[in-house]
């Protein structure tokens, strides 16, 4: 016992401590720091200091412009810089995180610029006071929201007396998409009357070329669409100029759903007009040795002599460039007589579904087809070689039974059509 009190004697022996020079030091250090850090807890001055770019929170969620319909547009990024208060420890650690500024919304009731009361608060700490804000209100643009479809309008700017050479026409410009939809502030948009596609062309371009144009909203100054937004879709949009040599082709019409021994030999046929000067692209002028004015399906064709009309305006695949209105196409199918036969349900079949959907028909036969043909083909024709195929992939129905259009078909047989329009009832349903 007393051998263990004689160590604690000695190991409180602050003499002998004090008198070691490395502990002196040491403690002075310690003694040093605690003052200090008590002073600056304590005895810390009051003193001011400037937290830079704090973001402003605009209140939209829950707010009156949210239930009014009304959206923030422009910029929506703001900052202020604020001043805080407090002890110097405090205030001196302290970021823009520990304070959250807000623009007050209350008193947004319709659409325009508005100056809206900024308010800051801190986010944890509450051992500071906020003084000021640089500013203490920011100017915010609402409005209600809108989009509108416009069609493309080409404006192509040139010095030149003509974009094409000498002898050639320009053809109608061609847009990879035809429409655009513009969005914005309701106020904007309603200013828009149109959308231009706008090139510069400073050289005659020598066959059809692709250009990429500049979209430009019409209707007021470019300033006045700040907020408003054109969308031109990932892939952008281009503008085809085609460069058309003028040349004086013959017309001629394409058939459908003809007999083979008709798209092999000739047919009784008279075109008015029967050539037509056309604007054809210069880089297929080699190939277009004709010009189909329309398309005459046989199902319309009777024994006889058919007469059909096909408008100018119809034909977009090339430019006519003549006066000429209309085209006049007499059909003379010659010595043909006709028959009926009814199509057995055995002979009526589906060809196509719907994706997700199975049809099935409804009905056992189609009565009364007008077959027609030569003489010698329709006396020993076999009714049981005519066929009705069905396509219901496009059928809007998605359920119960509708009627949809068959196409007649008459096989081993070159030389025999259906005349007219026939239909037959389905039933369609999920597949399950």
């Amino acid at each position: 016992m007393k051998e263990k009190m004689s160590k604690i004697r000695r190991f409180f022996n602050f003499h002998k401590w004090f008198s070691n020079n490395k502990f002196v030091a040491c403690f002075s250090l310690f003694a040093a720091f605690c003052i200090w850090l008590w002073i600056s807890i304590d005895k810390s001055p009051i003193v001011e200091n400037v937290i830079v770019s704090v973001p402003v929170y605009i209140e939209t969620e829950n707010s009156v412009p949210s239930q009014l319909g009304l959206k923030v547009f422009g910029n929506s990024n703001y900052t202020v810089d604020v001043t805080v208060s407090g002890k110097k420890f405090v205030v001196s650690s302290l970021t823009a995180d520990d304070i959250k500024v807000t623009a007050q919304t209350n008193f947004v009731d319709s659409a325009g610029n508005k100056s809206l009361l900024l308010k800051a608060t801190p986010t944890k700490n509450q051992d500071f006071t906020i003084v000021s804000l640089s500013q203490n209100y920011i100017s915010v643009y609402f409005d209600t929201y809108k989009e509108k479809e416009f069609p493309l309008e080409a404006n192509i700017v040139t010095e030149l007396n003509s974009i094409v050479p000498d002898g050639c026409i320009q053809g109608n410009v061609v847009f990879s998409k035809s429409t655009v939809r513009v969005s914005g502030p309701t106020t904007e948009v309603n200013k828009v009357t149109g959308v231009a596609a706008t090139v510069n062309v400073d050289k005659v371009i020598e066959g059809t070329t692709t250009f990429t144009p500049d979209i430009q909203l019409l209707g007021a100054p470019s300033s006045d669409f700040a907020n408003t937004s054109v969308d031109i879709g990932d892939a952008g949009i281009t503008l085809t100029v085609p460069v058309l040599k003028e040349v004086v082709l013959p017309t001629t019409v394409t058939l459908k759903n003809a007999p083979a021994d008709y798209l092999l030999g000739s047919m009784n046929m008279t075109l008015h007009p029967s050539s037509v000067k056309v604007g054809i692209p210069v880089e297929k002028i080699d190939d277009i040795k004709e010009i189909s004015v329309g398309t005459i399906d046989f199902n319309s064709l009777d024994a006889g002599n058919n007469i059909f009309t096909f408008k100018k305006d119809d034909i977009t695949d090339y430019m006519i460039t003549d006066s000429v209105e209309k085209f006049r196409v007499s059909v003379n199918m010659g010595n043909v007589v006709s028959t009926y036969v009814n199509i057995p349900s055995s002979n009526i079949s589906v060809v196509k579904q719907k994706a997700g959907y199975e049809a099935t028909v409804a009905q056992q036969s189609i009565s009364n087809v007008k077959i027609i043909g030569p003489a010698s083909v329709i006396d020993s024709l076999n009714p049981n070689n005519v066929y009705a195929d069905i396509d219901v992939s496009q059928v809007n129905a998605t359920s119960g039974t509708v009627t949809v259009p068959v196409n007649i078909s008459i096989r081993d047989n070159t030389s025999c059509w259906a005349n007219g329009d026939y239909s037959v009832q389905v039933t369609i349903k999920p597949n399950s």
